[in-house]
C-alpha cells in the first residue's frame, strides 16, 4: 500500500479523488483537518502534524491505497454515497503537469530510482507521463467525478470547495512536496520546442475531453 490518497469525509459528503502532480498531497492535508474521526484520511510521507490519518484500512474488504481510481472508491461504497457526496478532483496543464513529473523524478529522494530519466529528452522517449484521466474515469472513459478544478486556479478553487462542503474562511497555504522544479534547467527552452508540446498533448488527449487546455502552458 502506498502514501496518500483520496479523502472520503462522512461527515462532510466530500470525496476528493487524488491526482498526480496536481498539489494532491498539499489538498489532502488541507481538507483533512476538516474531517472526522469516522472519515477516512490515509498516512502521508513525510508526515505532517495537521494531518491525522485514519480508517483507510479494513474498509469492509477494501483497503485505500495511493492514488485509488474513483471506479474503486465507488465500489467500495454505499451506492447512494458514492452518488450524493460531492467528488472533484484537480487537473494540470499537460506540459506543465510533465516538467513537475520529470523534476520530481530527477530531484525528489522521495522519488529517485535507478531507472529514472536523466535528461527531459530521455523522459519524452520513455513517455511514461502522468495521465490523471483513469484515475476519475470508469471503463469507458466516462467521468466519475462532479467537478474537475483547475491547479493553475487553485486558490479560487480551494474557496468553492469549501463553499461546498460548509467550511467557511479557510485557504490553503502550506505546499507539500514543492522545490523541486527550479532545479530542471530545461525548464528555460521547452516551451519554445512545438514538437515536444505536441506529442505531449496528444498523449493527454483523454484529459483534454475534460478540460480545455490548449498547448501554451501558463
Amino acid at each position: 500500500m502506498g502514501f496518500t490518497v483520496a479523502i472520503v469525509s462522512f461527515s462532510k459528503k466530500f470525496i476528493f479523488v487524488k491526482t498526480a502532480k496536481t498539489a494532491g498531497t498539499s489538498i489532502e492535508v488541507f481538507l483533512s483537518q476538516y474531517c472526522s474521526g469516522a472519515d477516512i484520511v490515509t498516512p502521508i510521507f513525510p508526515a505532517n502534524p495537521s494531518h491525522v490519518p485514519c480508517n483507510f484500512t479494513s474498509q469492509g474488504a477494501t483497503t485505500f491505497y495511493n492514488h485509488m481510481p474513483a471506479v474503486e472508491i465507488r465500489q467500495a461504497l454505499e451506492p447512494e454515497q458514492f452518488s450524493t457526496f460531492f467528488k472533484f478532483c484537480f487537473e494540470r496543464h499537460p506540459i506543465d503537469k510533465c516538467l513537475s513529473h520529470f523534476a520530481m523524478l530527477l530531484n525528489s529522494p522521495g522519488h529517485q530510482a535507478e531507472g529514472n530519466p536523466k535528461t527531459w529528452e530521455d523522459y519524452l522517449e520513455r513517455g511514461v507521463f502522468p495521465n490523471n484521466s483513469p484515475i476519475y474515469t470508469d471503463e469507458g472513459g466516462n467521468l466519475l467525478v462532479d467537478r474537475i478544478y483547475k491547479y493553475e486556479e487553485l486558490a479560487q478553487s480551494i474557496k468553492d470547495v469549501c463553499a461546498e462542503i460548509g467550511v467557511s474562511g479557510a485557504e490553503l497555504t502550506v505546499f507539500e512536496k514543492a522545490g523541486f522544479r527550479h532545479r530542471v534547467p530545461e525548464f528555460a527552452t521547452v516551451m519554445r520546442n512545438a514538437a515536444q508540446k505536441d506529442r505531449i498533448m496528444k498523449a493527454f488527449e483523454s484529459t483534454l475531453r475534460f478540460v480545455d487546455y490548449v498547448a501554451a502552458a501558463k
